[in-house]
């Protein structure tokens, strides 16, 4: 699963990286412990341009009849997705990325729950492979929410965790963003191979296990041996 990420790009350097067209959100503070229910920036696409958006992370069904219900739909399992009623809609219609500098991981031993974070070698935004939604608030406003698709752990990080969110490589941005593609026979395949050999980690401090903690060092190495080689 994903639980936890770090997302501390401004929307300036994400419409350059993901070649927005129009950014339609207010600049969101940056964060090394992003948590669910928490608003975050997603890249979708509306009338054949693309947009650099706010979503709630923690999705929403048009048809939930409380907001909570978000909180337990951060993730979307890539196995279920094209047959569970809370995203298969979503799936054909309302497809989005996620940028993230990284991501948290924790991994359980005879030594308790150590995080990892978890990020590109180069340093370069993650791209989760993400599904929104709309929903009526009581009071009649929109709420725009997302979720991020995960899958089993590649070979390589498996000895974090049993799942990974999904990381798109870029030559299936196109095609995973184009609305006008409603067949998921033709999107869940970009799903199958996610990005991962630039993927390296290291542990961190369980300061990060706290929420209200939210600093750059969450992201340091702590003393213990890096194992992403």
């Amino acid at each position: 699963m994903c639980g936890r990420f770090v997302a501390t790009a401004d929307p300036d350097q994400l419409a350059l990286w993901f070649d927005v067209d129009d950014r339609r959100t207010d600049e969101l503070p940056a964060s090394y412990n992003v948590a669910p229910t928490i608003p975050v920036y997603a890249v979708a696409e509306h009338a054949h341009l693309r947009h650099l958006v706010s979503f709630r992370w923690g999705l929403i069904p048009t048809w939930a009849d409380d907001i909570r219900v978000g909180s337990r739909m951060i993730n979307a399992r890539v196995e279920t997705i094209a047959d569970k009623p809370a995203y298969r809609t979503a799936l054909q219609r309302r497809r989005c990325l996620i940028p993230a500098d990284g991501f948290y991981e924790w991994r359980i031993d005879e030594r308790g729950r150590t995080p990892f974070y978890i990020h590109r070698n180069d340093g370069a935004p993650l791209a989760f492979a993400g599904l929104w939604e709309g929903w009526r608030q009581p009071d009649g406003q929109w709420l725009r929410s997302c979720t991020i698709v995960t899958t089993a752990a590649a070979a390589r990080l498996r000895q974090l965790h049993e799942r990974m969110p999904i990381v798109l490589p870029h030559e299936a941005w196109d095609q995973w963003l184009d609305r006008d593609e409603k067949r998921t026979a033709a999107v869940l395949p970009l799903l199958a191979r996610p990005a991962s050999d630039d993927l390296v980690w290291h542990p961190v401090s369980t300061a990060v296990n706290d929420v209200r903690n939210d600093r750059p060092d969450l992201i340091a190495a702590t003393g213990h041996s890096d194992t992403s080689t």
